[in-house]
Order: C-alpha cells, then sequence, then structure tokens
C-alpha cells in the first residue's frame, strides 16, 4: 500500500475519531436533564417565556431580566418545546443539529470546489474536531451553534447562488437576528462580492442592511424600546467601559499563532501557490469571510466576559479554507502531495486532548443523581428561593423563576434611571426578606459570599464535583444556603 493512501486512511480514523468522541458526548447531555454549562438553564429561560407567551424584552426585574442577545434561538426553542416538552433537550438538540449542519455545509463546499472525498471529510471531520477549542459549546443550550450554521447557509448561497442575492441577504440577517456577532459576514459577502459582480455586492448589502434595519425598528417597536436597551446600550456601554485591546490582540499570539498557528500558516502557502487565482471565482468571499471573522473573534473575545465560543466563526472558515489551500498546494505542486496529507494529520493530532479530564463532557449517572437530591432539597423549603448563578432549576423544582446573575448584572450596566430603578427593587426585596432562601454558588468561582439582609446557613452537598457545571475552564454549583436575618 503506497504511503499516500496509508496517510489517508490515517486522516479517516483519526478524522473519525473527533466524530465519534463529539456524538457520544452531545448523546449523553442531550438527555441529561440539569445543566452542563453555567448560563444554560437562563437561556432556556428565556424560551420558556415564549412558550408562556411573556415578553423577553421587557423591564429588568426580579422575575427576569434578558440577556443581551438577539432573539430567533430562543423562538425556535419554544417551538421544539411546544411540540416535544419543556427541558434543556430542546435546545441541545438545535445545537447538535446545527453543529452537524454547519460541518456538512463546509464539506459541501469543499467537495464542489475539490471533488475530493478526502478533503470533503477533513473539512466536516475538522469542525468537529475543533469542539474542545470552543470551550465544548456546540451542542449546549446556547445561540452560538444555530447562528452559525446560518452564516454557513449564507455564504453557501452567497458562492453558488448567482442571482441568489436576496437568500444569502436574508440567511444574513437571520444569522444576526440569532446573535449578532455574526453581522461580521454582511460586509465579508459584500466584499467578496464585490470581485465578481459589485451590482450584485450592492443589491446584497441594501437588502442585508434593509432586512436588519427594519427587523431592529418592528422589534424596538414591538417591545417599547426595551429590544434597544437589551441588544445595543448594554452591549455599547459594556463595550465603552470594559473592552480590552490587550485580550483581543493576545488572541493572535496564544491561539491564531499557536494553537491554530498550522491552521493559520496553510491558507497563507496556499495564496502564495495560487497568485492571482486567489482573487478570482469564489476565493475572494472565502477570504473576506476568513479576514471578517478573523477580526470578528479578536474583538468579541475583548470584550469582558468573552469566551472561546467567539471563535467558532474563524473555526468554521478554516475548516473550508484550509482543505482547499491543501488542494492549492497539491495541484501547484503534485510531489507534494503526500506532504499536504501529512500535514492535515498534524493538525488533527494537534487537537488532541483528554476528554476524561474535561468537566461536565460526559454526563454521568452520578452527576444526575446528585441533581435528583438537590431538586428535592429545594422542593422542601417553602417559598421563594432565589438562586442567582443558575436558571431553570427553580421550573424544575415547581417554583417561580427569578433573574439570572448576569442578566441582572447587564440591567445595572448603564447606570440610568432603569438601573436605579431596579437597584432600588433588588435592596427592598432582600431588606424585606422576599425570599425563604437564597441559594449562591461555591465562593472560589464567584467571590460572592454575602448577601444583604441574609446570614449563612449550611451547605448542600458534603461531597465535591457533583452537581456542577462548567464555566469557562472551571466548574461551579449551587451550593450555599442563606436564610433570611441580620448580618
Amino acid at each position: 500500500m503506497k504511503a499516500r493512501n496509508v496517510l489517508e486512511w490515517l486522516l479517516y480514523a483519526g478524522g473519525g475519531a473527533y466524530v465519534l468522541l463529539f456524538l457520544f458526548a452531545a448523546m449523553l447531555r442531550l438527555m441529561y436533564p440539569y445543566e452542563v454549562e453555567w448560563n444554560e438553564g437562563a437561556v432556556l429561560d428565556h424560551a420558556i417565556r415564549v412558550l408562556q407567551g411573556k415578553p423577553i424584552y421587557a423591564s429588568p426585574s426580579l422575575d427576569f431580566s434578558a440577556f443581551v442577545y438577539t432573539p430567533i434561538y430562543y423562538y425556535l426553542t419554544a417551538l421544539v418545546m411546544k411540540i416535544g416538552g419543556v427541558g434543556l433537550w430542546s435546545g441541545r438538540l438545535i445545537s447538535i443539529l446545527s453543529t452537524l449542519g454547519t460541518a456538512i455545509i463546509a464539506g459541501r463546499i469543499v467537495h464542489r470546489e475539490t471533488a475530493s472525498s478526502v478533503l470533503t471529510f477533513t473539512s466536516f471531520a475538522l469542525y468537529i474536531a475543533f469542539y474542545h477549542v470552543t470551550g465544548f459549546f456546540y451542542d449546549i443550550v446556547r445561540m452560538d451553534a444555530l447562528a452559525l450554521l446560518l452564516v454557513a447557509v449564507s455564504i453557501y448561497a452567497a458562492m453558488y447562488s448567482r442571482r441568489g442575492y436576496l437568500v444569502t441577504a436574508s440567511f444574513a440577517a437571520l444569522a444576526y437576528f440569532t446573535k449578532q456577532q455574526m453581522f461580521f459576514i454582511v460586509p465579508a459577502i459584500a466584499i467578496g462580492l464585490a470581485f465578481r459582480d459589485k451590482k450584485q455586492a450592492m443589491w446584497f448589502s441594501i437588502v442585508s442592511v434593509t432586512l436588519i434595519f427594519m427587523g431592529t425598528v418592528m422589534l424596538n417597536w414591538e417591545t417599547s424600546g426595551w429590544y434597544r436597551f437589551y441588544t445595543m446600550t448594554i452591549p455599547g456601554i459594556k463595550a465603552t467601559k470594559d473592552f480590552s485591546w490587550i485580550t483581543a490582540l493576545e488572541f493572535f499570539p496564544k491561539w491564531v499563532f499557536s494553537t491554530l498557528g498550522m491552521f493559520t500558516l496553510v491558507p497563507l502557502v496556499g495564496i502564495a501557490m495560487l497568485g492571482k487565482k486567489s482573487l478570482q471565482g469564489h476565493w475572494p468571499i472565502l477570504w473576506a469571510a476568513s479576514v471578517m471573522a478573523l477580526i470578528s473573534s479578536a474583538l468579541s473575545i475583548g470584550n469582558f466576559g468573552g469566551y472561546q465560543n467567539v471563535f467558532m466563526p474563524l473555526l468554521m472558515m478554516i475548516t473550508i479554507v484550509f482543505p482547499l489551500s491543501i488542494n492549492a498546494i497539491g495541484e501547484a505542486l503534485p510531489e507534494l502531495r503526500g506532504l499536504a496529507n501529512a500535514i492535515t494529520l498534524l493538525g488533527f493530532l494537534s487537537l488532541m486532548y483528554n476528554p476524561l479530564g474535561e468537566k461536565m463532557l460526559f454526563a454521568s449517572a452520578r452527576q444526575q443523581q446528585a441533581g435528583d437530591e438537590f431538586i428535592a432539597k429545594l422542593k422542601s423549603i417553602q417559598g421563594e428561593v432565589w438562586i442567582p448563578f443558575h436558571g431553570y432549576i427553580n421550573t424544575l423544582a415547581e417554583k417561580t423563576a427569578h433573574v439570572h446573575y448576569m442578566a441582572m448584572n447587564d440591567a445595572l450596566v448603564p447606570n440610568d434611571t432603569t438601573s436605579a430603578r431596579f437597584q432600588h427593587e433588588i435592596d427592598s426585596s432582600l431588606a424585606a426578606h422576599r425570599f425563604s432562601a437564597i441559594i449562591l454558588d461555591e465562593q472560589k468561582v464567584f467571590q460572592w459570599d454575602s448577601v444583604a439582609h441574609y446570614v449563612p446557613s449550611s451547605k448542600i452537598f458534603s461531597v465535591p464535583n457533583v452537581f456542577i457545571s462548567r464555566i469557562g475552564e472551571a466548574a461551579t454549583r449551587p451550593d450555599l444556603i442563606y436564610l433570611p436575618g441580620h448580618e
């Protein structure tokens, strides 16, 4: 058997291992009834409000305050729950299918450009292999995976639908209304199309911007201005106050030239091999989308609280451009095709990690049993209970849901009359002992170890590492019970 054939089979084996690992973890997580990531429950609370006919974007209160994201994911999750019942599984199912859909579209693009089954599989498997790089965000109750699928559809339409600027623009707008970060695709496609057809680029720009503008106006009007407060005012103020250029610039040495170094170098070599061809055909769309995704990732990680999930657009573009660049190198230098396969295999190897060492990658029966015990304990507490760092848990215990810590802090950011009123509600409710108990997380994570007008009472768990959920690379859980009292 030739060395090249051996390398190809090794690529299938290596890529297949990542795909099987993802599917195994995703299936375990899919039906796990509790959070695997700390704000999954709060995201689901948004969808539950839609299901109940309640507004998402409304005046912030201790009962509910919205996250700063656009709403399509919440509405789609609510639709799935209307069909199949309430649960975290609904949002996870959307994310899993979206992730597989994105990988399939990336592979389809590579196949249309190369007709190579090996490179097609490389593209599909490489996107799945980046699961760890994203912080395991491919299959959780978050809007990222769905938003990226819509971006992928938009890119595909821009590349292969000659008169499909309306379809391309529509999916670009839908991506924005799923997560604002995905706006990067609008200038990217406009720039890329301009190399092929300036008139089509113009119409795409007009239609996409008009759809986003009109959708924003409509949502803002329907919510009496609260949509703008959450999705524009708060993010704008946070970016002005808390954005870190240091963190944004560190993205390049820490990620682009390190973890993703090989996947960055090969496309640069591919550009050199293509020469003037790199500005012909579909390449301008791919290069423009890649550069804009790179900029978007850097700026997003620079935001306060930015995490690796913001790399997902860049990772998707790598899974398209990297195999195409490998193909370009092989066509320019046929004698290096075997070396190109070896480089691809090294790329897969560079992404290896120990899945057993990752927190909550596999949702175990032990974790679920601890969760069941927590819910039983929660039900035994009479009256309202506030669990600031976790949503949906109260719903499972048949109790009233309350505002999530992250959404609460966001609503206080503007420091305006709305924030002042909300702060007064928080202070007065605590002073009046509205809650029979408040359950905080372990202090080492959030460093919130006291509550005004409440005193520490007891811990729920006597053993470590059960009923945990991920927060970045760490883990947390609701554990510390505070009861009404005087400090």
